[in-house]
């Protein structure tokens, strides 16, 4: 039928459901009201026409109602539906037009009983059939007209007072229950547009609430449902299973060089690689930022993991082409397995990202998975954690100082200072170890402003020419107010400001380089220097060199350990004294250990040199010794 081409599926099911709970009904009552005309016609006709032809339609009513018996738990598809509404349709029509025929057959061979009979059998069942099956569409209609004109043809035929108030009465039902049959069907489409709509947008909330808008990769949420689901079924089955963190490494430079829309498009594609990583079903998530995350079932030997690993890093590496950029970024990765039944998804959650922190600590752009050794670090810095919280920081805390030598003149061209610390709880700290505790704790412009100031009062006791050269976090670095507070310092120490050099590093510039680049414009214009740290190991380093106003760079010890025996790391150093030279700003290598070392810097051009060969760090107290009894020139060579 017409309407099945042009009603939407969703309408189409609705009515094929609810047609399907009102097959007894009609059934029944079919099956009952020919039982009845047989009963009440058999003695005034054949019996061919009163009793074969009604059971013949009994029969196929009972068929019709065991095949919806065998079908009643049936889902078929929509092609299917519209088959059978079709169908059904089609049935209905002639099932109208045989009652039609056939009433206008008995009634001519019927009393005047039988006259009534037919009339008052075709009226009920034009009306009430019609109304039950009026979410079948037009042939409902036409099964209506065709009892109706049936019942209508009987009045004028027969010897009726009256035929035109009697076909008057039959009109005004039919025409109260077509505007009852159309008023039910719009209720019942509304009913079910509405419902659909509101589901649809149930499942359009719902699919927002667990996918990432920009990747459309499922997100933290899916994630952690995923991971407790994952649990709970590992704790019943022993299978095994991990959770891994993906962190883009550099990707805020990214976003600082070209804006956020391209940091988005770059977001965009390696949500789309990862995506198509299909190693054991890995399912791949969006958490937030530049971080991403995966779940998968795994071998128990790690070797699902290390393909996953290899996998992601290889397709992230890629070099990625946004609007005409070329970008390439790496990523690092942590990984931890479930391992027994007191895990959570939280827990599994940091304990991958401890294991992330310890890949973005120990070096970027690999894989880490969480492991004993892990579990014992971890529990070392919640220790130191604890600790740092409940220390006494101006008694705990101290500077130490290493020189920094001018091998042509043999004299210290200054000191760096390095905090220490000293707890009752675990004893003397590096800073490579808490200071990365105190970023978290957020203590960390406490314990600069602290180091400082220990730094200026040892200072005060030092010859003229010594300058003091200061580390500055990542959050020192960003934070105007710790720079403004430290030139203040500068001020009231009553020091000149040139003696003052403030070591930053390319790591702690990637937080944010344009505050980063304006705070250091605040100390140079106050007096004081600015040394770059670690040069050659950071992101981008001659484009920081070019845009930040630096004093110093300082060769990392990286390259000096092997210098005398690898030819790549003599090129470089060479490389970066060249630079300084032309540059005109000052070179120190860190790391010089021996002699030797000492030698072959020496004979590259290298003026400044710092390293265990002249002193290890050592404290305020032990500096005027070394500057009075120790000659530097003897150790060094001309």
């Amino acid at each position: 039928m017409p309407f099945s081409k042009n009603t939407s599926p969703e309408l189409l099911l609705a009515r094929y459901r609810s047609l399907l709970d009102d097959v007894p009904v009609v059934i029944f009552t079919a099956l009952t009201a020919t039982a009845i005309q047989i009963v009440a016609l058999k003695d005034d006709v054949d019996w061919k026409v009163a009793i074969a032809l009604p059971l013949m339609r009994m029969t196929l009513g009972a068929l019709i109602f065991l095949y919806w018996f065998h079908h009643r738990e049936d889902t078929p598809g929509i092609d299917k539906v519209r088959w059978r509404l079709r169908a059904a349709s089609v049935v209905l029509v002639f099932a109208g037009m045989a009652s039609f025929l056939r009433t206008l057959y008995l009634f001519h061979h019927t009393d005047s009983f039988g006259h009534y009979f037919l009339i008052v059998h075709a009226t009920l069942y034009g009306l009430c059939f019609a109304f039950i099956l009026s979410r079948i569409g037009i042939a409902a209609y036409l099964y209506n007209v065709f009892l109706l004109a049936a019942a209508i043809s009987c009045i004028f035929l027969g010897n009726f007072e009256h035929p035109y108030l009697l076909t008057a009465l039959i009109l005004v039902f039919e025409i109260g229950m077509l505007f009852a049959m159309r008023a039910s069907a719009n209720v019942f489409d509304r009913l079910v547009n509405a419902t659909h709509e509101t589901h649809s947008l149930l499942q359009e909330n719902q699919r927002l609430a667990n996918q990432d808008s920009l990747t459309h990769l499922p997100n933290r949420r899916q994630f952690f449902m995923h991971v407790e689901q994952q649990l709970t079924r590992a704790k019943r089955t022993a299978e095994r299973f991990a959770v891994g963190i993906v962190d883009l490494d550099n990707f805020k430079p990214v976003n600082d060089a070209y804006g956020h829309h391209v940091g988005d498009l770059v977001l965009v594609e390696v949500g789309r690689r990862l995506a198509k990583i299909k190693i054991s079903d890995v399912q791949f998530y969006r958490l937030g930022g530049d971080e991403f995350a995966f779940q998968v079932i795994t071998d128990g030997q790690q070797k699902v993991l290390k393909q996953i690993g290899k996998e992601v890093s290889r397709v992230i590496s890629q070099p990625i082409k946004v609007d005409g950029f070329p970008i390439s970024i790496k990523a690092s990765i942590g990984v931890c397995q479930f391992s027994n039944t007191r895990d959570t998804a939280q827990g599994l959650y940091e304990h991958a990202d401890f294991a992330l922190y310890h890949v973005k600590r120990t070096g970027r752009g690999s894989m880490e998975i969480y492991s004993q050794a892990l579990e014992e670090e971890r529990l070392h810095l919640n220790k130191m954690d604890q600790a740092l919280r409940a220390a006494d920081m101006e008694t705990e805390l101290f500077p130490v100082f290493q020189p920094i030598v001018n091998v042509n003149t043999g004299e210290i061209s200054s000191f760096e200072s390095l905090a220490r610390w000293s707890s009752p709880v675990i004893g003397v700290v590096p800073p490579g170890e808490f200071i990365g505790v105190a970023e978290n704790l957020g203590m960390v412009s406490d314990i600069t402003r602290l180091m400082f100031k220990k730094a200026i009062i040892a200072m005060a006791a030092w010859p003229a020419h010594i300058r003091l050269s200061f580390n500055l976090s990542a959050y020192d670095v960003t934070n105007k107010a710790v720079i403004e507070e430290l030139i203040y310092m500068v001020a009231q120490s009553r020091l000149h400001p040139s003696r003052f050099i403030f070591e930053i590093t390319e790591t702690a510039l990637l937080q944010d380089f344009t505050t980063a680049r304006d705070n250091l414009e605040l100390l140079r214009q106050a007096g004081a220097r600015i040394a770059l740290d670690d040069f050659g190991t950071g992101y981008s380093s001659l484009s920081h060199v070019q845009k930040l106003p630096l004093d110093k760079l300082k060769i990392d010890r990286s390259f000096i350990k092997d210098i005398q025996t690898n030819p790549t790391s003599q090129t470089i150093v060479r490389s970066i004294l060249a630079l300084c030279q032309g540059m005109q700003i000052e070179c120190v290598a860190e790391g010089a250990e021996n002699k030797s070392q000492v030698q072959f810097l020496q004979t590259l051009g290298c003026q400044l040199i710092q390293g265990y060969f002249y002193s290890r760090p050592m404290a305020q107290e032990h500096i005027q010794a070394y500057l009075s009894g120790l000659s530097l020139k003897e150790n060094l060579v001309a």
